[in-house]
């Protein structure tokens, strides 16, 4: 038993050290990352105090009619502590071309109350942060989450290994000699490290869980065709609309965001509106971040047309 606990000291060790000052960067840039919306208005101080949500995406369906009337879809991010909307639109493809994905430049605003474009200076904000604590910014994005995975599993062996190699793990925790050298030091490592044991240990691992069909995506590979389907199994959704080419304007989104958010009992985070200002349009509103711990957040989707809730 002795020579395990030896190995696993080792392990523990070389473990540590190999990763431990990528682990030191994605950990504070992480933390920080917790106020980007604070950090996104401190960078930019030339913009005003957030509006209210109804009258900011009042204003952005205003601008998104003049800009984009036509669009297959819409993309609002009602503002909490934000400067102003924030938002994204796809165009219709032109016959014969496939639909383009992902966020342009040209297809991407930010707006007042008013409806009219907010200029500002171009910075990330606090949102780099947040972004870099798991995609590191300074390469590929699929070989950073990849390092990114590897560095957490790492400190998974860390952690696991540390807890069996320290035999008196409790009553390392309240041992401190002072004045001892290397021997406080080591005294000071097993202290901090059993108080933040069971935080470390839950951000590792689900850190870990996250990215798990990214990490281990045999289970789904073997149950289903594709990614996409597992998704759509774990997470439904009212489907596909199909565009009707016959021009209906749309309710106003106030009153849906009210009945959405009594649903909810919670603030509505984004608002997506498939195939606007057609009679098949529909809107689908997302709850907000702080409504809960998922990833993926309750929705509802409504009719553009009459404002009748077909599923949730």
């Amino acid at each position: 038993m002795s020579t395990f606990r030896q190995s696993q000291s080792s392990l523990h060790t070389w473990s540590g050290l190999i990763v431990g000052w990528v682990l030191f960067t994605i950990f504070l840039a992480g933390t920080v990352s917790y106020w980007r919306e604070d950090i996104n208005r401190w960078m930019r101080p030339e913009l005003g105090a957030a509006p209210a949500p109804e009258v900011a995406v009042a204003g952005a369906v205003a601008y998104l009619n003049a800009k984009a009337p036509d669009a297959r879809s819409w993309f609002i991010e009602v503002p909490d502590r934000s400067e102003g909307a924030r938002l994204f639109w796809q165009p219709l493809p032109k016959a014969g071309e496939a639909a383009k994905r992902g966020r342009r430049r040209d297809t991407q605003a930010l707006v007042d109350a008013d409806g009219r474009p907010v200029h500002a200076r171009e910075t990330q904000g606090g949102e780099f942060l947040y972004r870099f604590h798991f995609d590191l910014h300074y390469m590929p994005v699929i070989w950073a989450r990849y390092l990114v995975g590897f560095c957490a599993m790492m400190m998974l062996i860390a952690i696991v290994s540390g807890i069996i190699t320290h035999k008196k793990i409790f009553k390392d925790f309240f041992t401190f000699r002072r004045a001892k050298g290397q021997r406080t030091w080591l005294d000071g490592h097993n202290a901090t490290a059993v108080l933040a044991l069971p935080f470390h240990l839950m951000i590792t691992y689900t850190g870990l869980v996250t990215l798990v069909t990214l990490y281990m995506p045999w289970a789904a590979v073997a149950n289903y065709a594709s990614t996409q389907a597992l998704y759509a199994q774990l997470f439904p959704d009212a489907g596909e609309v199909k565009r009707l080419d016959r021009p209906t304007p749309m309710v106003p989104l106030g009153p849906l965001i009210r009945d959405a958010e009594a649903r909810l009992h919670g603030k509505v985070g984004v608002i997506r509106v498939e195939e606007p200002n057609d009679v098949a349009a529909r809107v689908t509103l997302i709850g907000s971040p702080s409504g809960g711990m998922g990833a993926r957040r309750p929705s509802l989707s409504y009719s553009a047309a009459t404002g009748r809730l077909i599923w949730q």
